[in-house]
């Protein structure tokens, strides 16, 4: 095996997701089989995947991964979001591996350096990656479904203007036609514990419709439409910019599915503090073109 030097220890197993390596696959094994995503038609290219501890949003989650598991994918870009440090543009660790309970996964550190040395809107930032849990819970079930593969992760901070198309242009100098693009969100959060409680009555059918009008808009691949109605709704998605960023680096003739939907009311029976869960897939029939 190969030994590294620096690596990012997981921060999130025992919380989000088992942190014994037999439990945590089983676990997963146990979500996947139940999933039933509809079939693509051609090669799935990206993902929006949630990322919430594993009870709540490990079933969403499972019906993305499972339409991975035929393809053969080297490589996976995982863009997520930045819950707990604020700085601007993209951060990539300087780490040649991240760990989970189920091992190691190599980084492409040519890839990563690329972008670091070419576009000042990647940096590194490393405490934008030592407790953030938004990357890492996505591991673990790429591990299972991919076995081998490398990575470039990535961790989005503020973003201004052009800066989504910018990261996107810098994103497909060093795409690969079979890679695989991740990007890491919740959809909307809402109850006193978040700020944000736009609905009294009708809770559940009020925020579902809250959003759909969101994955509208993903579907659509309308990048500028869906960050214009986030601002205009206050919609607390989390993962808005690696959204937007996967929005605006898709080809054209990517074609989008919304493979599954629920909130937690559906798992807790609790209306008062909701979080969404969404998983979304786009294919193409050429991959990354």
């Amino acid at each position: 095996m190969t030994q590294y030097e620096h690596v990012r220890r997981p921060a999130a197993a025992g919380m989000f997701y088992d942190g014994e390596p037999e439990r945590l696959e089983t676990s997963i094994r146990g979500y996947l089989a139940k999933a039933d995503p509809e079939k693509p038609s051609g090669p799935v290219i990206a993902l929006i995947s949630p990322h919430a501890g594993y009870p709540f949003s490990g079933q969403a989650a499972a019906y993305g991964f499972k339409l991975l598991g035929p393809q053969r994918i080297q490589r996976v870009l995982v863009v997520a979001p930045s819950h707990r440090t604020r700085f601007h543009g993209v951060s990539i660790p300087s780490v040649e591996a991240y760990e989970t309970p189920l091992g190691l996964i190599s980084l492409d550190t040519k890839a990563c350096n690329n972008l670091l040395t070419q576009n000042t809107l990647f940096s590194n930032v490393p405490e934008a990656h030592g407790q953030e849990h938004s990357l890492e819970v996505q591991l673990p079930f790429l591990q299972v479904v991919l076995k081998d593969f490398e990575m470039v992760p990535m961790v989005v901070g503020q973003l201004n203007g052009s800066d989504s198309k910018n990261i996107a242009k810098a994103l497909r100098g060093i795409i690969k036609q079979d890679d695989v693009f991740i990007a890491s969100s919740d959809f909307v959060h809402q109850g006193p514990r978040f700020g944000y409680v736009p609905y009294n009555k009708n809770i559940r059918e009020n925020i579902r419709d809250l959003d759909m009008g969101a994955v509208d808009l993903i579907l659509q691949k309308d990048s500028p439409g869906f960050m214009q109605y986030v601002r205009d709704t206050g919609a607390t998605i989390c993962g808005s910019a690696p959204i937007s960023i996967l929005l605006d680096i898709l080809p054209e003739q990517a074609k989008g599915t919304l493979l599954t939907y629920y909130t937690s009311a559906d798992v807790l029976g609790d209306e008062t503090e909701t979080v969404s869960y969404a998983s979304i897939a786009f294919e193409n029939g050429s991959g990354w073109d």
